[in-house]
C-alpha cells in the first residue's frame, strides 16, 4: 500500500454487495457533477445530466477489514492512474484518426485517387485506435496498480 500513501487518490464510497475469498464485490453508482452548484436550477447541463439514469458499476475489491453485505466502504484509486487511463481512452483514439486521415491525404496524393480513400483511412484509423485502447485494457485490467483499493470501513 506504499503507493497509496505517497500519491493523491480519488476516493468513492461503494456498497458491498458480495464477499468471497478475501475479496468483495462492490457496487458504486456513477454521479453526475451538475447539480451540485448553486446555478444547478438554471442550468442547461444539469437539466441534461437529469434526463439521464445513474448507472451502477460492479467491482472486485481485495479486503483489508472484515466486511459484511451492505457494509460502506472507501475505495482509493491513484489520481495518476486516472489521468492515464483517460488519457489513453480518449486521445488514442483521436490521433489514429488523424493519422489515418494524413495517411489517406497522402495516399491519395500518390494515386490520384479521392477523399473516398482520405475519408476510409481516417475511419480504420479511428477503428484501429478503439481496438489498441480495447487490447490495452486487457492489460491493465490484470495489474495491481490500476486497481482501486479498500482504504477503510465506513461506521
Amino acid at each position: 500500500m506504499s503507493l497509496l500513501n505517497n500519491s493523491p487518490l480519488i476516493i468513492e464510497t461503494a456498497k458491498v454487495v458480495g464477499v468471497n475469498d478475501g475479496y468483495a464485490t462492490v457496487e458504486c453508482v456513477s454521479k453526475s457533477a451538475c447539480g451540485s452548484c448553486g446555478s444547478a436550477e438554471h442550468c442547461g447541463n444539469s437539466a441534461i445530466a437529469k434526463a439521464f439514469p445513474t448507472r451502477t458499476h460492479q467491482l472486485k475489491v481485495k479486503l483489508t477489514d472484515s466486511v459484511e453485505l451492505g457494509d460502506q466502504i472507501e475505495l482509493g484509486l491513484v489520481a495518476k492512474n486516472m489521468l492515464q487511463s483517460a488519457l489513453l481512452v480518449y486521445l488514442l483514439p483521436l490521433i489514429m484518426l488523424i493519422a489515418g486521415a494524413g495517411i489517406g491525404k497522402w495516399l491519395s496524393q500518390q494515386n490520384m485517387a479521392g477523399d473516398l480513400l482520405i475519408a476510409l483511412s481516417a475511419f480504420s484509423g479511428l477503428l484501429l485506435g478503439f481496438l489498441s485502447v480495447r487490447l490495452m485494457a486487457r492489460y491493465f485490467i490484470h495489474h495491481s496498480r490500476y486497481r482501486p483499493r479498500m482504504l477503510s470501513r465506513q461506521s
